[in-house]
């Protein structure tokens, strides 16, 4: 058996009573089932809406416990994880003491304690830099005596810096003096 909204869908006609509408009916109809579609979509949505928040007001403390918790485990694992980096070298210095407790000259400690440091240091991305006669850097040199400009030479190293992958950690102490072409020119423009 059809109803009468799949008649009207359809245009047919039953009966001599019939279905027949005038446009202006078509439009009103229309507008009564879009107004209750919208009513009904309101509805849905305000149910989406209660459901959605009740679910945030569940799962909130969840989320924030388990957020601590993924933290704390994050700080424990920096932690060993940096340890292992540094037990190399831990275990390199204790060795090193070892060492230096059991020689007898002190020659010889000054040698090998600077030859394991050194080792260490290359083993650890780190370069030793500055030597006389280097081209004077301000970004690479602290000049303890003269200043030069880049001009400079480096004549004498009070310490040596530190370069880990192009980054100085520490800048070499040296002495700078004019380099002997700048000299030269510099002699030349007075006379």
């Amino acid at each position: 058996m059809t109803d009468r909204t799949d008649l009207e869908l359809t245009g047919e006609t039953v009966g001599d009573e019939g279905w027949e509408m005038t446009p202006a009916e078509v439009r009103q109809r229309l507008t009564e089932v879009e107004g209750a579609m919208h009513a009904d979509f309101e509805r849905f949505a305000a149910d989406l809406r209660n459901d959605f928040e009740r679910l945030a007001a569940a799962v909130t403390p969840l989320l924030t416990r388990q957020f601590s918790e993924t933290q704390a485990r994050m700080r424990a694992l920096e932690t060993r994880f940096r340890n292992r980096q540094e037990r190399p070298l831990i275990v390199l210095l204790a060795n090193l003491l070892s060492d230096v407790r059991r020689l007898r000259s002190g020659e010889d400690i000054r040698e090998h304690v600077e030859q394991t440091l050194s080792e260490a240091l290359v083993r650890a991305g780190y370069q030793e830099m500055g030597s006389p006669g280097d081209q004077f850097d301000p970004a690479w040199h602290e000049p303890m005596s003269g200043s030069v400009g880049r001009a400079g030479v480096v004549t004498r190293v009070h310490s040596r810096g530190l370069v880990c992958y192009g980054d100085v950690i520490i800048k070499a102490k040296v002495d700078v003096e004019p380099a002997p072409e700048a000299a030269t020119e510099q002699g030349e423009a007075l006379t």
